[in-house]
């Protein structure tokens, strides 16, 4: 049995579980497409979610660098009690000082806790050169925002035992932006062996794998994407990571979700979602989530 993370809700209701192993896992990307919200709308609901039974799996606000002076006066203005609003920045290639900098001035209403660092994917002495800096920066997470061409590029090998973390893109508003389940694998297998943890962004709306009516466009599933993670941890083939991120039927997976010690989050840090209720409904639909914790 999978252990539970209790989520105290406001006005004397009943805690709620969130398993363990989905603690935190949904990044709150509110402000990014699709769905887009407003700066206010955004801060204001993810410091209302606090009071939810969902807020255990929910981790920080994901915001760019160049929003975090206008969410602070925004959070200034909310009910937090000495609770900072927790970020983690989205910052453009060439800007990690500026980063660094907003990190040691931002409190008190905010707190960074992570940067989401791009880089310039075209020039591999040029992003080669990002990562490097960006190894030399001490005091906060940092996970560099890499495509696979970087990875097939020995992109890994810079960030390999310096404490960086990988960012990779799993879809986006084009249908070139989704990687195939053999691309997407090649990538897990390598950051498993590097020991590299990795957030994902873009497209991971549901658990399981599934294609848009709305686009056409097939979308990987994060609880497929978990469940690859974890054979590609306990060393099995690329194809069977591959495999298992191609699969349509939900039962195999929950299956291995439900058997599973949540040691794959060790590599599977997060996931950035625009919505966090639409990934945690779609755990529930299968059982891995409490009725009603959605």
């Amino acid at each position: 049995m999978v252990e539970l993370v209790r989520a105290a809700t406001t006005g004397g209701a009943a805690a709620q579980a969130v398993p363990a192993q989905f603690a935190r896992f949904f990044d709150d990307a509110a402000t990014f497409p699709p769905g887009l919200a407003p700066l206010e709308k955004a801060v204001t609901d993810h410091v209302a979610r606090w009071a939810n039974p969902l807020a255990a799996a929910v981790g920080p606000a994901v915001l760019t660098l160049e929003d975090l002076p206008q969410a602070r006066r925004i959070a200034a203005g909310l009910e937090r009690g000495d609770r900072p609003v927790e970020v983690s920045a989205v910052v453009p290639a060439g800007q990690l000082g500026a980063a660094l900098d907003a990190a040691r001035q931002i409190g008190p209403e905010l707190r960074m806790v992570s940067i989401e660092l791009k880089t310039d994917a075209g020039d591999q002495d040029v992003w080669s050169a990002q990562i490097r800096e960006a190894a030399a920066a001490h005091g906060i997470p940092v996970y560099v925002e890499l495509t696979a061409d970087q990875v097939r590029g020995g992109a890994l090998e810079l960030l390999e035992s310096t404490g960086l973390r990988l960012k990779h893109r799993t879809g986006g508003i084009e249908a070139r932006l989704f990687p195939s389940p053999e691309q997407l694998a090649a990538v897990l297998v390598e950051a498993v062996a590097a020991r590299i943890p990795f957030k994902l962004t873009a497209g991971l709306h549901e658990a399981v794998r599934y294609t848009s009516p709305e686009t056409g466009f097939t979308h990987h599933g994060f609880l497929n994407i978990a469940m690859a993670t974890e054979a590609a941890r306990d060393h099995e083939p690329a194809e069977r990571v591959a495999r298992l991120l191609t699969e349509t039927d939900p039962a195999p997976l929950v299956e291995l979700a439900r058997a599973s010690d949540g040691s794959w989050r060790e590599s599977f840090t997060s996931f950035g979602t625009c919505s966090v209720g639409e990934p945690a409904e779609s755990l529930e639909r299968l059982g891995l989530f409490p009725h009603g914790l959605a």
